[in-house]
């Protein structure tokens, strides 16, 4: 029904050589925060790609400490989803039925600025259910998406964040890295390739 599909491996712990891996592996980037926000940590990867297809689709995870509303520091983790149009796993972490970001998600104002690369990326706001903040918008000619868990650590956390794209060989980087997200489990074991 979908055509071919390329399947969504498991998730991997992140170390150094594994998103070097990646990042040699990869037709989208690889988008790291850097530099990393105080206390936090790479805490895995997955993506979307067969021994036949790069990678279409890259979660990058990275989780640490944030301070909510209530006062006291929480767990907070980000998951960066790059992704060609089409893929869906991006849409997917975020709860819906659509492939890509549907129409009307992303025009208006955007939530937030980022920059991905050195350019500035709008990302809006899409909504979401349970205790997360979504946001999707466009760099490197495909989509990025930031899920971000719990929703308070939403668009403060992303408010003129940096992001590198790992394949870029000037980011060879010693990236500290922790245990895996568990964010990283809640995914179908497959996803529909591009058209």
């Amino acid at each position: 029904m979908h055509g071919e599909v390329v399947p969504l491996q498991p998730p991997h712990p992140a170390d150094s050589e594994h998103l070097a891996w990646i990042a040699r592996h990869s037709d989208v980037p690889v988008w790291l925060p850097w530099p990393l926000p105080d206390g936090w940590l790479v805490t895995g990867t997955r993506c979307v790609r067969d021994d036949k297809h790069e990678a279409q689709a890259v979660v990058v995870a990275v989780s640490g400490p944030h301070h909510g509303p209530a006062g006291g520091p929480r767990v907070a983790d980000l998951l960066l989803v790059s992704e060609q149009p089409g893929t869906g796993l991006g849409a997917h972490l975020a709860g819906r039925d659509d492939l890509d970001p549907g129409e009307g998600l992303v025009t208006g104002r955007p939530a937030v600025r980022l920059h991905a690369a050195g350019a500035s990326t709008p990302l809006w706001s899409v909504p979401a259910d349970g205790d997360r903040a979504v946001l999707v918008g466009e760099a490197g000619a495909v989509w990025l998406w930031a899920l971000l868990w719990p929703a308070t650590a939403g668009v403060t956390l992303l408010d003129d964040l940096h992001l590198v794209d790992l394949r870029d060989p000037a980011h060879e980087l010693d990236v500290p890295c922790g245990a895996p997200s568990p964010r990283l489990h809640w995914a179908r074991l497959d996803v529909p390739a591009r058209a």
